[in-house]
């Protein structure tokens, strides 16, 4: 009868050898990619079986020891080997952890997942500060909280809200300012303009003045991605 402590072993070691592989080359269907899982799985069913072992003797603990050192110089190679794309698999995970942080597949683009609450959420440096915005491609402007605004060192008075905005929720009206530096990941744009709301808001705003700055970006099912 199969040991429980085998069945949980040999379990998640071939749920992280699945993952990685997912992760690592895109796919589980092409021919390599079966290979590369066929060997994986023969060697996780072996180790498996090993380490589960109840087996005594003064040999058999020497084997046990031997490769253990060996799976973890395996390990470190393999970890060495890989850690560009492993760097990659990290900020995807961290990504779907805090969705606003986002992650990179490929240069000159990034992604971001939708969050819990439905909506797509970017977290910017702005003036070398960290500023998170709640993407609404309706809103023609990037339309600053004002209690962001002073966070973010803006003096205004009255005087300054001299733009005008029409929304379902009727007439408002917007300080109009300049991001000196708005960062998105590797994505730097300089001067950005924005305003500055005259009524308090929760969240500030990504409108299309940030996104038409972008060369493109697409919305595939609770992925949001960038490319400049």
């Amino acid at each position: 009868m199969l040991n429980f402590r085998f069945i949980v072993v040999f379990c998640l070691a071939s749920a992280l050898a699945l993952f990685l592989n997912y992760q690592l080359h895109g796919d589980l269907l092409s021919d390599g990619s079966r290979d590369r899982l066929g060997y994986a799985l023969g060697s996780i069913l072996i180790l498996s079986w090993l380490f589960s072992s109840n087996r005594g003797g003064r040999s058999f603990k020497k084997i046990k020891l031997f490769v253990s050192w060996l799976l973890f110089l395996f390990v470190i190679i393999a970890l060495y080997s890989y850690r560009g794309e492993l760097g990659g698999v990290k900020n995807r995970v961290v990504a779907a952890i805090i969705p606003q942080a986002g992650y990179t597949t490929e240069p000159g683009s990034m992604s971001f997942y939708r969050s819990s609450n439905g909506h797509f959420h970017i977290e910017a440096i702005v003036n070398g500060k960290k500023v998170r915005f709640l993407v609404d491609t309706g809103a023609s402007d990037v339309v600053i909280a004002p209690h962001v605004a002073r966070y973010l060192g803006f003096d205004l008075n009255k005087n300054d809200f001299t733009k005008v905005y029409y929304t379902a929720n009727g007439m408002g009206k917007g300080a109009p300012v300049f991001l000196r530096k708005f960062e998105v990941g590797k994505l730097s744009l300089q001067n950005l303009p924005a305003s500055v709301n005259g009524a308090e808001m929760k969240t500030s705003l990504l409108g299309m003045r940030f996104f038409n700055r972008l060369k493109s970006f697409k919305v595939e099912g609770e992925v949001l991605t960038l490319y400049w």
